[in-house]
């Protein structure tokens, strides 16, 4: 049979004791200290995470709102351009109507100059016209009868034309 002896009993028992010693005291708190430091990564991974996935979200915000800044900005510059060949077409219209005017007014002052000299030259035509008469008549009628005379002269003279 097997002989046991006191002196390896006791070192099992010491062994046990100081394995409870150091599970107690060692090993537990070292794999708590593990555990927590196991959490605290995980959850540094998941906060790092979750700020990458907020910061691709802002990215794209960002990226759409610049597009419709893009675009918006394409709308107001049309805009713009239209509202310009609107008021260029509109000045130019307004330019032309003026010009026009002028024209209409110069043509109406040209044919009133116009119609003051025919009358000029058709009183000077009828001045000589009676001093001719009067020449050939040979004498000098009076005011009144000149007048008639010219009146005379001045109906033919304009129903011709």
């Amino acid at each position: 049979m097997i002989k046991l002896d006191w002196a390896v009993i006791w070192d099992i028992i010491n062994v046990l004791i100081f394995f409870l010693f150091l599970k107690k005291f060692l090993f537990k708190p070292v794999t708590e200290i593990m555990e927590k430091r196991a959490d605290t990564i995980a959850a540094s991974l998941q906060d790092a995470n979750n700020r990458r996935m907020e910061a691709n979200k802002l990215k794209d915000d960002y990226e759409e709102e610049l597009k419709h800044a893009s675009e918006k900005a394409t709308g107001i510059m049309k805009e713009a351009r239209e509202r310009a060949e609107t008021d260029y077409s509109r000045k130019l219209e307004e330019a032309k109507a003026d010009a026009s005017k002028v024209i209409l007014e110069a043509n109406k002052v040209i044919e009133l100059e116009r119609k003051k000299s025919m009358e000029s030259a058709q009183a000077e035509i009828a001045g000589l016209a009676m001093l001719a008469a009067a020449k050939v008549i040979g004498k000098n009628v009076d005011e009144d009868t000149n007048k008639q005379f010219l009146g005379d002269f001045l109906k033919e003279v304009g129903v011709s034309k």
